[in-house]
């Protein structure tokens, strides 16, 4: 056996020793299996044949009874003339008592079926196929059709800029001294006969729209510092992004070079200062001198 131990058919290799084992093990937990089917088959069919004879037993204990009872019933309810309005059901119950439940049977029958085909001890042409059990494979049925959800949009706000407010402030007083311009020629027109009354109007009238001037001017100028104040917190704001993307990007740049060149992260990482080398005598510094 000790001839060309280092062939793979050797028997004494451990490989084909573990793969003998394994095929044993196989063998004996098949075997083992093979006997409790068959034990379990012998233990069926004594149940089975129990059950015969029991039936058989009340066939023959109660059959004939029964039959005698349910006519002296029949005869009884005759005589005195009762009205039975179960006597159906009656004769069905003295039926089932010597023959037993077919219902019963018939549903016992069937599980004793499908336990005899789970355990492999009967079974039947083409079980376990999608034709007797009349089911389908999933990529048999048609898909249904998909339906996106629809997105869910918030109402918002519309956002009004200082820039569109100035423009409608502008336009209205435009409008404004429009109106005020056309009432001042028409009361010219009428009031040329009282000067002195027209001149104190044109007085009292140039004292407010001094005073309504001073009042938008100060309205237009608080605008003004808005829109100023506005772009300036958007600038700075501009600004600071700018210079995130600039790190980043730096960043990024760097991680490239390193990865392009090793030879840099290596640099970089050794010390600066080097360890000095080894040297076998104790005090070098003595020995020179």
């Amino acid at each position: 056996m000790n001839i060309l131990p280092k062939k793979k058919w050797h028997v004494r290799t451990k490989e084909n020793m573990a793969r003998v084992r394994r095929d044993e093990a196989k063998a004996e937990e098949e075997e083992q299996r093979r006997l409790d089917r068959a034990i379990t088959a012998e233990n069926e069919r004594r149940l089975q044949a129990l059950r015969a004879k029991a039936d058989d037993r009340m066939t023959t204990m109660f059959g004939r009874n029964t039959e005698k009872s349910s006519q002296e019933d029949m005869a009884v309810s005759t005589e005195t003339g009762h009205v039975n309005f179960f006597q159906d059901l009656e004769r069905e119950e003295r039926k089932n008592l010597g023959s037993g439940n077919k219902d019963y049977e018939i549903e016992k029958k069937k599980e004793q079926q499908e336990w005899e085909s789970k355990m492999g001890i009967q079974k039947m042409l083409g079980e376990g196929t999608n034709e007797l059990d009349k089911k389908k494979e999933w990529y048999e049925n048609l898909p249904g059709l998909r339906t996106a959800p629809k997105p869910i949009v918030k109402p918002t706000a519309p956002v009004v800029s200082p820039t569109t407010e100035s423009e409608e402030h502008k336009k209205k007083k435009k409008k404004k001294k429009k109106r005020k311009h056309h009432k001042s020629r028409s009361s010219d027109s009428d009031s040329d006969s009282d000067s002195d009354s027209g001149r104190k109007k044109k007085k009292s009238k140039k004292s407010k729209k001094s005073k309504k001037r001073k009042r938008s001017d100060s309205s237009s100028e608080d605008e003004e510092e808005k829109r100023r104040k506005y772009l300036a917190a958007k600038h700075s704001q501009l600004a600071i992004l700018r210079e995130e993307r600039i790190k980043r990007e730096r960043a990024e740049r760097g991680k490239t070079e390193l990865v392009l060149h090793p030879e840099l992260a290596k640099a970089k990482e050794e010390p600066q200062s080097k360890k000095p080398k080894y040297n076998s005598q104790f005090n070098p510094e003595l020995s020179r001198n």
